[in-house]
């Protein structure tokens, strides 16, 4: 008979996304490892999630306190932009919400650490690049991207103001 024994450690759900998705792959993963499997953890960092509101806001990553606690004020370069949707414009709609915010890495390849977006379509946008955070993006990776236009998310590969610019 074969000996499963749980490690404890100190951390807690607090501040982890409760969300269902969320839940289903850290219990595979939690079962992936029980049967020998895997020594795959969960990584709770790179969870995307949407806000559905009138006006959505989707994230997924570190947002700007977190990155600037772990690599420092200096370690971080905010990319961000306020943006006008194309069915904002035929509607007359305020604009003035829409908004999004790259966390990039300061130094080296300039790895994105976490995407802000709020906006129509927010969990539809935030989706589509979460799976670049798998992969390691770079703010180099973004602007190489080609959006697809008209769209919101078109937006985010054309993010290039910094924060520290002013």
């Amino acid at each position: 008979m074969k000996t499963i024994i749980f490690k404890h450690t100190s951390k807690s759900t607090k501040g982890r996304p409760e969300l269902t998705p969320t839940a289903i792959k850290a219990g595979k993963l939690l079962a992936r490892r029980l049967a020998g499997q895997s020594t795959e953890l969960m990584d709770y960092d790179n969870v995307a999630t949407t806000v559905f509101t009138p006006l959505e806001y989707g994230c997924v990553g570190l947002s700007e306190e977190e990155a600037e606690k772990r690599h420092g004020k200096d370690g971080i370069e905010i990319y961000h932009a306020f943006y006008k949707p194309l069915e904002f414009t035929v509607a007359e709609r305020d604009a003035s919400q829409c908004y999004i915010k790259v966390v990039c890495e300061r130094g080296g390849d300039q790895k994105i650490l976490g995407l802000h977006f709020t906006g129509p379509n927010a969990g539809e946008v935030t989706q589509g690049f979460a799976m670049g955070f798998q992969c390691g993006a770079t703010y180099s990776h973004l602007l190489q991207t080609v959006g697809i236009h008209p769209t919101c998310a078109e937006e985010v590969v054309k993010v290039s103001i910094t924060k520290r610019s002013g």
